[in-house]
């Protein structure tokens, strides 16, 4: 398994900067056996924005930012006000018998 292969010399004119790394199949004692030669091109590396590009991409990002930000505040406040009616529910049905009580005892004493 030491089959060794050549770069295609047809794409090596199209891609720009490209530093040689060689890997293999072959293996000693567990451990990868460098035999082949592979290009790594300048894509694979982040490039840094000009002041123009970062002018122009800048107001995307705070719209996409405020979007974001919106939703994920939307949803806890939907979280919060289910969270504050189930306790006033909560709250009403424990007190509900006692108010019900003064509400029946006032009446009753209203129509003596």
């Amino acid at each position: 398994m030491n089959a060794s292969k050549q770069p295609d010399e047809s794409t090596d004119s199209v891609t720009p900067a490209k530093t040689a790394t060689r890997i293999g199949e072959a293996t000693l004692n567990g451990l990868p056996m460098l035999t082949e030669v592979v290009s790594v091109t300048d894509a694979y590396l982040p490039r840094l924005l000009s002041e123009a590009e970062i002018q122009q991409l800048l107001p995307r990002l705070e719209a996409q930012i405020e979007t974001l930000f919106a939703r994920k505040l939307g949803s806890h406040l939907e979280q919060l006000q289910r969270q504050a009616i189930e306790l006033a529910i909560g709250e009403l049905k424990a007190e509900l018998p006692e108010l019900l009580h003064e509400a029946l005892y006032e009446y009753l004493e209203s129509h003596k």
